[in-house]
């Protein structure tokens, strides 16, 4: 019998043991406890942003995540019409060198980006507005300032001698109508896209506001019916207010009004900024240099003006306007023209109200140590003139030659007095410019060698 019992007792522990059973007893392991699991968090959606950072509009774009474009334009005869002028937020134009200024069109988003063109080289002083908005730079060769503030900072843009045709596109149409070659580039959304995935990126970034944009009350009086600026002493520019439409429409350096190629609309703005700078000459020896520190101004929408302050610093500092008494400007939501007036020789500001009278306008900043002397300017200045003279009456005497030749294949005796005549007034014009040329110079005209045959 005991050893019946043992047995039993045995059987029992064995079975509590393995976690089972035994029959005739309500016995059951408990299990152990489960982790419930941790929720993977939604990510937070970042907030429409449907106001243009670049005009201070409310629109139907969505404009967070989304850098701004900042396309290099070229400048000087043959360029107009422009692809993309009427449709861009912001354009800028300065003397970087030479007589045409460097133009920059900025655009709040690439989304929808239209043609835009003819694509230029990029020079530093448009890049100083751009990149503080975190723009991408877009653009067609560069000068080695640009180049080297590009790397200083460590900025990527989209250079068309880098990307190629990745990025930029050439119109044949516009090459067969007669227009340069490098005046027949132009580049869109879908380029723009492409040549930065070229460097693995693309156009996704913060953004900022431009300036304080807020609704202005109408103005006392419409002092500023029409400004002039003078780039240089062969490029001046104007717009005109427009009273109907509350803009100011741009006109060429020619005279013409400043339309897009496709579709021609009028290139207009809402404010117009002409930012006064002290300037001088880099290292070169011709390219301009301006002190971005800060300045004067002049502020101009609904058709009145009123003088300024404006503030930037160095090239990756934002730009700043105030009053005179230093409180912040208050900006009309719209499309801005920026100017940038260095007041070195051949430059000029100016504005007439309505009834044409002249505006009395704040003086130009201080030259800068390195500027080249009015006086110094105005000789170099006269012999440029005096030489360009010469060659365009040679240019001239060569067609009149041509002229003479065509007339002497045919067999009407009136062409070849016509073609006489236009090469003996060519003659005369030669005559003419080579003595204007000793008498600024005080030496003859000697024409450079003819380059070496290939």
């Amino acid at each position: 019998m005991k050893k019946r019992i043992r047995l039993a007792a045995l059987a029992l522990a064995a079975v509590l043991l393995a976690g089972c059973r035994a029959p005739g007893l309500d016995v059951q392991a408990t299990p152990a406890p489960t982790a419930a699991p941790t929720p993977t968090p939604e990510p937070t959606p970042e907030p429409a942003q449907t106001i243009n950072p670049l005009t201070g509009e409310q629109t139907e774009t969505n404009y967070a995540g989304r850098r701004p474009v900042a396309v290099t334009l070229r400048s000087g005869e043959g360029t107009a019409p422009y692809w993309g002028i009427a449709s861009a937020d912001v354009v800028i134009e300065g003397i970087s060198e030479g007589y045409d200024p460097t133009v920059v069109a900025l655009y709040a988003t690439v989304d929808g980006l239209g043609k835009v063109g003819p694509v230029g080289p990029a020079r530093d002083l448009g890049l100083q507005f751009a990149l503080p908005l975190n723009a991408v730079p877009v653009h067609i060769g560069k000068n080695h300032y640009a180049s080297n503030l590009l790397n200083l900072i460590a900025y990527q843009d989209v250079d068309g001698l880098h990307v190629g045709k990745a990025g930029f596109q050439f119109d044949v149409d516009r090459y067969t109508a007669g227009y340069r070659e490098e005046n027949c580039w132009y580049t869109n959304a879908d380029l723009i896209n492409a040549g930065l995935a070229m460097y693995e990126m693309d156009a996704a970034g913060q953004n900022m506001a431009l300036f304080h944009f807020e609704p202005r009350p109408a103005p006392a009086a419409r002092n500023a019916a029409e400004i002039t600026i003078g780039f240089s002493v062969y490029c001046s520019e104007q717009l005109f207010y427009n009273a109907e439409t509350g803009l100011y429409e741009k006109n060429n350096a020619d005279g013409t009004p400043t339309t897009d190629a496709e579709g021609g609309a009028r290139a207009a703005f809402k404010n117009v900024l002409v930012l006064y700078a002290s300037s001088g000459v880099k290292d070169d020896g011709y390219t301009r240099q301006y002190d971005m520190a800060g300045g004067t101004g002049l502020y101009l929408t609904d058709g009145a003006w009123q003088e300024i302050r404006w503030q930037k610093g160095d090239a990756a500092a934002p730009l700043a306007l105030t009053t005179t008494d230093g409180t912040t400007l208050a900006v009309n939501p719209g499309k801005t023209f920026i100017a940038l007036y260095g007041g070195h020789y051949g430059q000029s500001v100016g504005i007439k109200d309505a009834a044409g009278a002249e505006q009395a306008l704040p003086g130009r900043m201080p030259l800068l140590d390195s500027a080249v002397p009015d006086d110094a300017a105005a000789a170099a200045q006269g012999v440029q003139d005096a030489e360009n003279a010469v060659l365009a009456a040679l240019a001239e005497q060569a067609a009149a030659e041509d002229a003479v030749e065509a007339a002497a294949a045919t067999e009407d005796p009136a062409d070849d007095a016509a073609a006489a005549e236009r090469k003996a007034a060519a003659d005369a014009a030669v005559n003419e410019a080579k003595a204007n040329y000793q008498a600024v110079t005080g030496a003859p005209y000697d024409p450079p060698p003819a380059e070496p045959a290939a």
